[in-house]
């Protein structure tokens, strides 16, 4: 019978390290979602006019969509943060090829707002989104 005991107390462990793992890799898929979505803003406000007040209302959604995470703001800050480089980059493209620049603007915008109109889903553990 100990042996039995020690075999379940293994499969327990097991089981909640496994339980751990998918909860942290929920909570990456969550920050990278957020970090996301804050780069994007930041693209499309600069090179696609949206507007502050778009921004903060899909800001707001994104947020009540992920059940409001604590670091939220900050990873949306940092995702933000992370669009500069691109940006820089599309200034330097407008000076040196503006017909260049105009098409990759143009397929930045119409995917950002294509994006910014699907419903928000949230995401649950079987890797699906619900409806």
């Amino acid at each position: 019978m100990a042996h039995t005991g020690s075999v379940i107390v293994v499969l327990c462990l097991a089981a909640g390290g496994l339980c751990a793992a998918s909860a942290y890799a929920d909570d990456n898929a969550v920050t990278d979602r957020i970090q996301s979505a804050g780069r994007g803003a930041h693209l499309g406000h600069d090179l696609c006019g949206f507007t502050a007040a778009q921004i903060a209302n899909y800001k707001a959604n994104l947020k009540r969509s992920l059940s409001d995470p604590p670091s939220f703001d900050t990873e949306w800050d940092y995702g933000w943060q992370r669009a500069t480089p691109t940006l820089l980059q599309y200034q330097s493209l407008k000076v040196g090829d503006p017909q260049d620049y105009e098409s990759r603007v143009r397929l930045v915008c119409a995917t950002l707002r294509r994006t910014g109109k699907r419903p928000l889903k949230t995401p649950d553990n079987s890797g699906q989104t619900k409806p």
